[in-house]
C-alpha cells in the first residue's frame, strides 16, 4: 500500500509547478515592470522637460520683443536729442520712416511724441502745432492741472484717433507717464482700449521720457526738465501676432496684468486647445514697470506629437513573454505527468 501511496504522490508533484517555476515567471515579471516604468519614467522627463523648454521660449521672446521695442523708443529719444529737444511734425514722420516699423517691429501700432503741457501753455502749443496740421486739436478735457497730448504718430493713417488725444485724461495712461516722468526709465501702462482699436481689445501704451539738456539724476530735476515722452501704442492681440506663430508652437498662453486678461490662447474656442492639458506652467514677469503673469499650457498639438507608445509595448510584450513562459511550464509539468 504504501508504495503506491509513494507512486501516486510522485505523479502528482510531476504534474504541478514548483518553487522554481513560479520564482522564475515572478522575476520575469518584475523585469517586464521595471523595465516598462523606466522606460515610462524616461519619457516623462523627455516630454516634461520639452514643455519647460517651449514654455521658456515663449516668455523670452516676448521679454527680448519688447527690449527690442524699448530700443526703438530710446533711438526716438535719441532723434529728438540730436535736434536740441525740439522736433517738426516732418522731421517726426522722416525718423519713423527709417524705422521700418512693420518689417522691423512687427506687432507695434506706430510711434509718436507725446508732450508735457501746462495749462498756461496750451495755447501757444496749438498755434505751433496747427501752423502745420490746421486741424490739430487737444481732447479730451478734464481736471489734471498738466496736459500729455499725442502731438504725433505715425503711421497717422492707423492712428488717426489717437492724434491729439490727451492721456492724462484716464488713470492707467496717465499713472504711468508721472512714473516715467519720475524714474527716467520706459514705462508700460496698465491694461487700456487704445481709441484707435476698432475691435476695443486690451491694449497698453510704452513710454521712454527725454527732458531738456539729457538725464537727470533725481525725480525732483527730471520733473523741472521734462519735455515729454516717446511712446508706442500697442493693441496686445496685434503684438502676439506679431511675435509668436501659433503654428510653429504646441503650447498656448494667458497672460493677466493684475485681475485683467490682456491674452488669452487657453479658451475652448482655440481649435488647439486641450481640455485636460498634459502640463501647465505659471511665469511672473516684471516688465517695465508692470507685472504680467503667464499662463502657459500643452495643447492637443503638443499631445499628439509627443505621444510615445514604447513604455506599452515593452509592458504588453513583456506580458505576452511571461504569459508564454507561464504556459510553457505548465505544458512541461503536464508532459511529465503523463510520461510517468
Amino acid at each position: 500500500m504504501a508504495p503506491l501511496l509513494e507512486e501516486h504522490e510522485r505523479i502528482e508533484r510531476a504534474g504541478k509547478l514548483h518553487w522554481f517555476h513560479w520564482l522564475i515567471v515572478g522575476a520575469s515579471l518584475i523585469l517586464t515592470l521595471s523595465a516598462w516604468y523606466f522606460v515610462q519614467a524616461q519619457g516623462d522627463e523627455r516630454i516634461s522637460n520639452q514643455f519647460n523648454r517651449e514654455s521658456d521660449q515663449v516668455v523670452e521672446l516676448i521679454s527680448e520683443r519688447m527690449r527690442k521695442y524699448e530700443d526703438a523708443l530710446w533711438g526716438g529719444v535719441a532723434a529728438i536729442h540730436a535736434r536740441d529737444d525740439r522736433i517738426s511734425y516732418q522731421e517726426w514722420k522722416r525718423f519713423s520712416k527709417t524705422l521700418q516699423i512693420e518689417k522691423k517691429y512687427p506687432g507695434i501700432n506706430g510711434i509718436g511724441v507725446i508732450h508735457h503741457v501746462l495749462p498756461e501753455d496750451v495755447a501757444a502749443h496749438l498755434a505751433e502745432h496747427r501752423a502745420s496740421r490746421p486741424g490739430f486739436r487737444i481732447h479730451p478735457r478734464h481736471n489734471r492741472n498738466e496736459l500729455f497730448p499725442i502731438t504725433f504718430i505715425e503711421p497717422v493713417d492707423i492712428n488717426s484717433a489717437a492724434v491729439g488725444l490727451d492721456i492724462a485724461h484716464e488713470i492707467n495712461r496717465y499713472t504711468a507717464a508721472k512714473k516715467a516722468q519720475d524714474t527716467g526709465k520706459a514705462q508700460i501702462t496698465g491694461p487700456i482700449i487704445l481709441v484707435q482699436d476698432k475691435e476695443r481689445t486690451p491694449g497698453f501704451l510704452f513710454y521712454a521720457p527725454y527732458y531738456e539738456g539729457g538725464f537727470y539724476n533725481t525725480a525732483k530735476e527730471r520733473r523741472k526738465h521734462f519735455i515729454g515722452m516717446v511712446y508706442a501704442p500697442f493693441i496686445f492681440k496685434k503684438l502676439m501676432e506679431g511675435t509668436l506663430e501659433k503654428e510653429k508652437r504646441r503650447v498656448g498662453i494667458r497672460i493677466m496684468d493684475g485681475g485683467d486678461v490682456l491674452y488669452d490662447e487657453n479658451r475652448v474656442s482655440e481649435k488647439d486647445y486641450d481640455s485636460d492639458p498634459l502640463f501647465r506652467k505659471t511665469a511672473e514677469v516684471q516688465m517695465f514697470g508692470r507685472t504680467w503673469n503667464f499662463e502657459i499650457l500643452s495643447t492637443l498639438s503638443f499631445r499628439q506629437t509627443t505621444g510615445d507608445n514604447k513604455p506599452w509595448m515593452i509592458l504588453a510584450g513583456g506580458i505576452v513573454i511571461d504569459s508564454l513562459l507561464f504556459g510553457l511550464f505548465i505544458f512541461l509539468a503536464r508532459s511529465n505527468r503523463r510520461a510517468i
